[in-house]
């Protein structure tokens, strides 16, 4: 199954780089995988992280919307975590749980990010925390693992403290 043969919304241009296209992928890849069809699931959880890493990259879309556009690079790399777990290779879902993680750390401690932007990036880091933990409990202790949880999350200004609570 190539990426290219998971159709666009009604005919929608491929170059589509909104949320709500990256929801379209998303939604149609969850169902191909709830009806057993892993390739075709894969195949548009595959072109949902690649419309949120586009979303992501775009630094003026980002500074916009931060919230929404971290939440879906968060959403499609664990979408993809599950689809590996269930059917591999397990390195595979460690990969798509970790590269968030790492992201979002990275974001929360850029000085050159607008607040809004560290602000999303904390926010969302209590969920790939979350996800490595599980990781860790079902699967048990990982270096790559140990050093992502062990890593300090960047405070910037009086909000951040709370923020991550």
């Amino acid at each position: 199954m190539q990426l290219s043969s998971f159709p666009p919304p009604g005919g929608a241009p491929r170059t589509a780089s909104t949320l709500g296209h990256w929801a379209f992928l998303t939604r149609r890849a969850l169902d191909a995988g709830r009806a057993g069809r892993l390739e075709i699931a894969l195949a548009g959880h595959v072109q949902a992280l690649w419309l949120a890493e586009a979303l992501v990259g775009s630094a003026a879309g980002l500074a916009r919307e931060p919230d929404d556009r971290l939440a879906a690079l968060v959403v499609s790399h664990h979408n993809l975590a599950d689809l590996y777990r269930l059917r591999g290779p397990a390195s595979q879902a460690l990969l798509h749980l970790c590269e968030p993680h790492r992201l979002l750390l990275a974001l929360a401690g850029r000085d050159d990010q607008p607040p809004a932007v560290r602000v999303a990036a904390r926010r969302h880091l209590r969920e790939t925390h979350s996800a490595l933990l599980q990781w860790q409990r079902r699967h048990g202790a990982e270096v790559t693992v140990e050093a992502l949880l062990r890593a300090p999350a960047p405070l910037h200004g009086p909000q951040a403290a709370h923020d991550l609570h």
